[in-house]
């Protein structure tokens, strides 16, 4: 019970406050959510992003179901910065990934404003995920029954929330060879809408299923994060279980551009 009959209203209310403010503090959690502004500037594209770095392994800070509810809290952060930003509703993202692993999260929007990582990457310049991505349809195609074509490219023209923060980590000057080399365990979510109008809540990687399109075998993000050995956790039924911790651990945050070095201008 919040009092007794010898209780005083004082103590009462001050029960209340500090449940109101423990619970508004999580509600308002922030992650410094931007607008890539480099992507935007240099070729067109919105893409919203940060970096959280903690000070332990995000494995013990995160159960799944806190990963898809960080995915959640990023996706609501940056639906606030539309406006701002000036992004019309045709170039709003409609999703956001998060990626754990060893002490960072990569949450990242998807790609909107046309295909960017096969197109805009030129063959000196090639990122490191469309090596991946053109690895992944390699295997599929070896796997593949006989006389079956595997698509050349990932179904959505990779602009996909989880495989624009793979390449968000592939491009980040913090990580080490050694530690690219041999990355710790990683898990990857996606929170946001089945569509530009579908429902929100969390979804289940693209790919799923043998869909065959114009007589070719179609991939996505499930077989993706296969190739590369990203886990991707069941998704939560229930919304309780994507309540983040409460105290929220410490973390800094900084951004990591989706634009590569050589295409930035000067």
């Amino acid at each position: 019970m919040w009092f007794n009959a010898g209780g005083s209203w004082g103590a009462s209310l001050s029960s209340l406050f500090l449940l109101f403010t423990l619970i508004l503090n999580v509600a308002a959690q922030t992650f410094g959510i931007t607008l890539d502004k480099a992507a935007r500037d240099d070729a067109q594209r919105f893409v919203y992003s940060a970096k959280l770095t903690f000070e332990q392994d995000t494995g013990t800070l995160f159960s799944d179901g806190q990963l898809y509810g960080l995915a959640r809290a990023a996706f609501n952060e940056m639906q606030t910065k539309f406006n701002a930003d000036k992004v019309r509703f045709n170039r709003q993202p409609v999703m956001m990934a998060a990626m754990a692993l060893g002490k960072d999260v990569y949450l990242s929007s998807n790609l909107k404003g046309g295909p960017f990582l096969y197109t805009y990457a030129d063959s000196r310049l090639k990122p490191q995920v469309v090596v991946a991505l053109e690895r992944c349809q390699t295997s599929l195609q070896d796997a593949a029954r006989r006389g079956t074509t595997v698509d050349k490219q990932h179904r959505t023209q990779a602009s996909c929330a989880e495989v624009a923060a793979v390449h968000q980590y592939y491009l980040d000057d913090a990580v080490t060879e050694a530690a690219r080399n041999d990355p710790p365990p990683t898990r990857i979510v996606a929170y946001g809408k089945a569509g530009q109008d579908g429902p929100i809540g969390p979804q289940n990687a693209c790919g799923g299923g043998d869909v065959v399109k114009n007589g070719v075998l179609t991939w996505g993000c499930k077989q993706f994060m296969a190739d590369e050995q990203i886990t991707v956790p069941r998704k939560p039924t229930n919304n309780l279980n994507l309540n983040l911790p409460n105290p929220f651990p410490k973390f800094t945050t900084t951004q990591v551009s989706v634009m590569c070095p050589g295409h930035k201008k000067p």
